[in-house]
C-alpha cells in the first residue's frame, strides 16, 4: 500500500535537506499552512527522518519539540500546541497527534489509536480541533481517505542528507502554491540548530560529545525512564513477542 496518489505520482515538491536541522526547517515551513483537522503522512525507511520531521513541526505549531518522541511501543501521543493565529480558510489546531503506525498489525489495533474508520472523514472525532500526522502511513492505505499531504523521506550517501517528496491531496491542492514559495524561500533562510533533551528542552549534544543522548543529562534520562516506570507513557496494546524481534528505536 502506498499515501502516494495512484493517479499522479510525480511529486509536487521534491527537494534534499542536509542536516536533522534543516528537516526540521521544512516541518516548520509546512507548520504554516496546517490549519484544524488536517491530516500529513509521512513515509520513509527506520531512521530516514519522520520523527525529526515531527518536532519540527511541533515547534511550529508552539509546541515543545523536545517532548516529541517515537517510542518503541506507544502508537498515539497527544501534544498541546500554544494558541496561534488562525490559518485562511481554517482554525487553529489546539492539538498535535502524532500515531507511529509501524506495529499495526489489525484494524482494532489502529481503532486503539482513536482513529475512526467508518466515518466519512477518515479518523473522525481525533481530527477535531487537531492535525494528526502518522508515520509509516503506507500501514492505512485507502483509510487515509482522500484529503491529505504526503512527505516521503529518503537515505542518500550523506549520514544526515535526506531526500524528501511531497504530494499535496485534495484541500492541501489549493494552500499548495504558497506552501511551495515558502519553501523556496526558506532555502536560504539560515536557522539555528535544535537538537532538544526531550525532558526539558534545553539544548543537547550530539551523541559523539554525549553518552545520554538524545537527553542533555543524566538527570534528564531518568527522568524519562520515570516516566515509564509510573506509567505516564503508556502502551496501546500488550507487547509480543514479534515487537522485540524488529525493534529499532531510531526510528
Amino acid at each position: 500500500m502506498t499515501t502516494r496518489p495512484p493517479t499522479d505520482p510525480s511529486p509536487d515538491w521534491q527537494g534534499r535537506t542536509t542536516s536533522v536541522d534543516a528537516t526540521q526547517v521544512l516541518a516548520r515551513v509546512i507548520a504554516r499552512h496546517v490549519r484544524a483537522g488536517d491530516l500529513i503522512a509521512l513515509e520513509g525507511q527506520l531512521g530516514a527522518g519522520k520523527t525529526q520531521w515531527v518536532r519540527g513541526l511541533a515547534a511550529g505549531l508552539g509546541a515543545n519539540p523536545g517532548a516529541v518522541s517515537s517510542p518503541t511501543f506507544v502508537m498515539v501521543q497527544e501534544y498541546d500546541l500554544a494558541p496561534l493565529p488562525a490559518t485562511a480558510g481554517g482554525g487553529s489546531p489546539r492539538v498535535l497527534v502524532h500515531i507511529d503506525a509501524y506495529r499495526l498489525r489489525t484494524l482494532e489495533d489502529l481503532e486503539s489509536t482513536g482513529w475512526d474508520p467508518s466515518t466519512l472523514e477518515p479518523g473522525g472525532e481525533l481530527r477535531r480541533q487537531a492535525v494528526v500526522v502518522v508515520e509509516w502511513a503506507d500501514r492505512l492505505g485507502e483509510l487515509l481517505g482522500k484529503d491529505y499531504l504526503a512527505l516521503e523521506f529518503s537515505h542518500t550517501q550523506e549520514d544526515d542528507a535526506r531526500d524528501v517528496r511531497l504530494w499535496a491531496v485534495g484541500d492541501w491542492r489549493s494552500r499548495l502554491p504558497k506552501v511551495l514559495s515558502d519553501l523556496q524561500a526558506s532555502a536560504s533562510e539560515p536557522h539555528e540548530p535544535s537538537h532538544a533533551c526531550p525532558i526539558c528542552g534545553q539544548p543537547a549534544a550530539p551523541i559523539d560529545r554525549n553518552a545520554h543522548f538524545p537527553f542533555c543529562s543524566p538527570r534528564c534520562r531518568m527522568a524519562d525512564l520515570n516516566r515509564w516506570l509510573t506509567g505516564h507513557y503508556k502502551i496501546s496494546r500488550p507487547v509480543e513477542a514479534a515487537d522485540l524481534e524488529d525493534d529499532d528505536s531510531s526510528r
